[in-house]
């Protein structure tokens, strides 16, 4: 144990059931893995060998994306519930032989490979979904115990989920909001009729949703034997074409989408897509049930729950649905309005979902508009996750937080699955600004025709990129920022160039220092350099630290070269280079001892220092 802090607050039993010692933990989407018998793209089964994985490597926590049913990324659904179909393991069927799912397997193996540099094809999901159609014709659900008890037990969405995927199959692709209105409004008679018409469709997505709901329990019944914990993903925004909004749309503002405000990396804030916004009055007002039936669902499944968004529970920056495109999150405006109703929405929603759960409960990091939830979310034991290239006194200093005076609710991670792997943020991020923000600079302060000057007098261009400048080294002051620029330090435009230099100057100098190595910086990355940041995060104080695979696969030389194109998803950006990059080698060729040693040896030095510092 590190610390008594999270046995003293409301979660206490929480952590008492998990245990408070210190955690190493692997971020791993089963998109990214694969085994020599997947299909197409990893499944269900080959989470027990990323278990082994993790207990060869010295890890007690597997943390997995959103694992939902999603139609543009695993936070883009089309249930609250539902589990995404690609991932099932075609030969561990329930009541279908291997020998029958065989053939189906060979053809969707050789007709979507996986291995080597690559990404997942998604249209293997529809090769999948048709094969399981084709299995379902040897099935007997009907008479299947195990199959009625789960279709009883899961009433609340499952009637609903497979419904609504029944009419955009067998009715109509549009928008739900477009049917016409009997079905768009959920007319009893015409969703009977429908019912009874497509009946043999409606079992089908029931049956393939028990099958998924069995594997993916059976692979956290294996986790936990091993010691390993599961750790899920209760992502926030629900897609537009979700049966929760359809069935339950007064849970939901279909007129407003949810984005963030202005800011200085954002001038014109953000616009998330077109989803629609919690109406959390109305959840409240029902004892946030749609909240407690997802919690109790994802129980079946994991040992831990990261709640994404989780500043979203407090207050959400909603933008209406109509507004321009181009405007993004300009003209927005915060719900609920006032702190005191934000404060107090926030806690009703997280005390509720924690009686509702045995599962602990973590946090997506709060970001700069919500610090002064942090203490109340802490109070509750909850522990927030910490970057380490974000990890700053925002409001202070702009320093890197040390890893030695972190909160012990803290999960430390070297990237996340919106960042570039730290090899990459090195090379060409660290201690830079985008170029686009000295040109936003130029046109407020009515100076266009001076921006190549300013970039010649600010930045030195040798260690510039073609989208992002890098501080002279003499630009060391406020003060020298100011009479470069010709201006006084008061002025507006100044300030906010001012907060961008504070963020990113001398990064990577501040950055070695936290990483241990001696000597002069080196402005390339190399083995020794990620290696030793990697066990700077692994050594920190908080109560757990997860490094994502791709970390570790650079680590090891199996991913090398184009680090830029080495990352999950690139936000604010639709394409198949999001949600679908894969592994080189099979979960098998990983499990080698070559490999596992090297991870190992870092998760033991870890251990090893914090022993030394009297924290373990």
């Amino acid at each position: 144990m590190i610390s008594s802090q999270r046995l003293d607050s409301y979660g206490a039993d929480r952590w008492r059931r998990m245990g408070a010692e210190k955690r190493a933990g692997l971020l791993a989407p089963l998109f990214s893995l694969h085994s020599k018998r997947s299909a197409g793209v990893g499944d269900l089964e080959d989470l027990k060998l990323a278990v082994d994985w993790c207990v060869q490597t010295g890890h007690t926590i597997l943390q997995l994306l959103p694992m939902g049913d999603y139609y543009i990324s695993p936070y883009s659904t089309t249930s609250l519930f539902a589990i995404e179909p690609m991932y099932m393991a075609l030969d561990r069927l329930e009541g279908i032989a291997k020998e029958a799912a065989e053939p189906y397997i060979q053809q969707i193996r050789q007709k979507y490979p996986i291995g080597g540099k690559g990404y997942m094809n998604t249209h293997v999901k529809v090769a999948k979904l048709n094969a399981l159609r084709n299995l379902f014709q040897l099935a007997l659900p009907l008479e299947c115990a195990a199959f009625s008890d789960y279709v009883a037990d899961n009433r609340y969405w499952l009637e609903d989920y497979a419904l609504f995927s029944a009419l955009k199959t067998y009715y109509s692709t549009d928008c739900w909001e477009s049917w016409e209105p009997r079905y768009r409004d959920r007319e009893p008679a015409a969703l009977q009729q429908f019912s009874e018409e497509q009946e043999t469709n409606i079992l089908f997505v029931k049956w393939v949703q028990w099958q998924l709901y069995e594997q993916l329990k059976a692979a956290k019944a294996y986790a936990n034997a091993s010691n390993v914990r599961l750790m899920g993903d209760l992502f926030y925004v629900s897609g537009r074409e979700c049966s929760d909004v359809w069935a339950r749309t007064p849970y939901f503002r279909l007129d407003l989408v949810p984005g963030v405000p202005p800011e200085p990396a954002h001038v014109k804030g953000q616009r998330w897509g077109d989803q629609p916004i919690y109406n959390w009055k109305a959840i409240i007002a029902d004892d946030c049930e749609l909240y407690r039936e997802r919690l109790r669902y994802n129980a079946h499944f994991f040992d831990v729950m990261r709640i994404d968004a989780i500043s979203l529970m407090f207050k959400m920056w909603c933008i209406p649905k109509e507004e321009p495109n181009e405007n993004e999150g300009l003209n927005g405006f915060n719900y609920p309005g006032t702190d005191e109703e934000q404060e107090e929405q926030g806690r009703k929603l997280l005390t509720t979902m924690l009686g509702s759960t045995n599962m602990l409960l973590c946090a997506e990091n709060l970001g700069p508009f919500c610090l002064d939830f942090i203490p109340l979310v802490r109070s509750l034991g909850i522990p927030i996750f910490s970057f380490q290239r974000w990890d700053k006194d925002w409001d202070g200093t702009e320093d890197f937080i040390l890893p030695e005076n972190t909160h012990p609710l803290t999960i430390h991670m070297i990237s996340n699955q919106d960042t570039s792997v730290w090899w990459e943020w090195w090379e060409n991020e660290a201690g830079m600004i985008e170029r686009s923000c000295l040109t936003k600079f130029c046109m407020k302060a009515g100076r266009i025709g001076a921006e190549l000057q300013l970039r010649e007098l600010l930045f030195d261009e040798a260690r510039s990129t073609a989208t992002k400048l890098r501080w002279r080294e003499s630009v060391d002051s406020h003060d020298k920022l100011a009479e470069l620029l010709g201006m006084t330090k008061s002025e507006l435009f100044v300030y906010e160039l001012y907060r961008e230099y504070l963020f990113s100057y001398r990064e990577k100098e501040k950055v070695w220092a936290i990483i241990g190595l001696e000597g002069p910086i080196r402005e390339s990355c190399d083995h020794d350099i990620l290696s030793a940041a990697i066990r700077s995060v692994l050594s920190a104080r908080g109560v757990w630290s997860i490094i994502s695979i791709l970390e570790y696969l650079c680590m090891l030389d199996i991913i090398e070269g184009d680090y830029e194109s080495v990352r999950y998803n690139r936000p604010g950006t639709v394409g198949n280079w999001n949600w679908s990059i894969t592994s080189p080698l099979s979960l098998e060729e990983l499990l080698e001892e070559s490999y596992c040693s090297k991870v190992r040896a870092l998760v033991e030095d870890s251990v090893t220092a914090l022993i030394q510092e009297g924290i373990l």
